[in-house]
């Protein structure tokens, strides 16, 4: 399993980006990790299209983490206006 940490002063906690298997990749906010954190997707969203990270190196895979860390610290705010 791979595993990657963001220390993130914005959101004022570490997440941990895990890939338990070698396909999806699953982010620790609320304290649950590896397959019980939330499935990450595009525009650090956590629906729509699923992010993979298949035959990514580590390298690689910190620079998924990290890219969709950037575009939910962008969405998240949008979406806590969001009525569900």
């Amino acid at each position: 399993m791979d595993n990657f940490t963001i220390n993130s002063k914005t959101l004022g906690k570490s997440l941990t980006f895990s890939r338990p298997g070698s396909w999806y990749v699953y982010v620790d906010l609320n304290g649950h990790s590896g397959t019980l954190g939330q499935q990450i997707c595009t525009g650090g969203d956590f629906g729509g299209g699923t992010i993979t990270a298949a035959h990514c190196s580590q390298d690689q895979f910190n620079r998924l983490c990290r890219n969709w860390y950037r575009a939910y610290l962008k969405w998240a705010p949008r979406a806590q206006n969001f009525s569900y």
